[in-house]
């Protein structure tokens, strides 16, 4: 599945987000989507996860989105189109994103990409600007989050001792640096993930454990032509856009 770096909103009775606000983050996540070459996935926070009704629509689904294109471009906001869409039951929605309890969640998937691991936290950055009354928790699976969990709000980046490993906590705290230092130029032609090998039942059983030995944390057989560890001081270091370092 590759590595992943999630992120989420909690529904917490003090996070709140407008439906401009919202607007406006759908729009800048659209632009790093397109803007950006990503090999793993692509940003993917949602407030809504959206099926088509079958008991009403049957297989008409072109139906649905045209209806939904329609109110967009009549400049209904994504939050007005869905709530119209339900209450014709055109639609079954899942508030929350992915997870439950949430106001908005999702997950990146970057394999070793760290140029990508940057992007989000580069986005999620400016979505706690944008939505200045959210607190956003980010997980990292690898380490460009050098403590791995951290809370983004308004800018700033919180690192709780309660919910990051002691050795992270104290090295970040120490150096008050929270993400790795990334040269993009090292990702130029970076391989696309793919988690399917071709021919596998064809492989003998040593073949097959050694395809697979890595193969559900990054998908690539050598590291040698990118940079793992961050730090390379030649390349964007995100450290700088920080409002406050907080560590509680």
């Amino acid at each position: 599945m590759a590595r992943k770096i999630y992120y989420r909103i909690r529904d917490d009775g003090r996070n709140f987000i407008s439906s401009e606000e919202w607007d406006s983050i759908r729009s800048l996540q659209r632009w790093y989507d397109s803007e950006f070459f990503w090999t793993g996935g692509r940003l993917n926070l949602r407030r809504f996860v959206v099926f088509p009704n079958f008991d009403t629509v049957g297989k008409d689904l072109q139906m649905v989105r045209e209806r939904f294109a329609a109110l967009e471009k009549a400049g209904y906001s994504e939050e007005e189109i869905v709530n119209e869409l339900e209450a014709r039951r055109l639609v079954i929605v899942k508030r929350g994103g992915y997870e439950d309890g949430m106001l908005a969640s999702g997950y990146t998937r970057v394999a070793d990409n760290e140029f990508n691991a940057f992007l989000v936290l580069d986005f999620l950055l400016k979505v706690s600007r944008i939505a200045p009354t959210t607190s956003i928790d980010v997980y990292d699976e690898g380490y460009f989050v050098k403590s791995q969990k951290i809370e983004i709000a308004n800018g700033d980046v919180i690192v709780r001792e309660d919910l990051t490993l002691p050795g992270l906590f104290e090295e970040a705290r120490i150096y008050r640096r929270i993400f790795a230092v990334v040269n993009p130029d090292k990702y130029d032609g970076h391989p696309e993930f793919t988690n399917r090998v071709n021919e596998f039942n064809e492989l003998l059983p040593f073949e097959r454990a050694r395809v697979v030995e890595d193969w559900n944390w990054l998908g690539y057989e050598s590291k040698a032509d990118f940079d793992f560890n961050g730090d390379d001081f030649l390349g964007f270091d995100l450290n700088r856009k920080v409002c406050h370092l907080f560590f509680k």
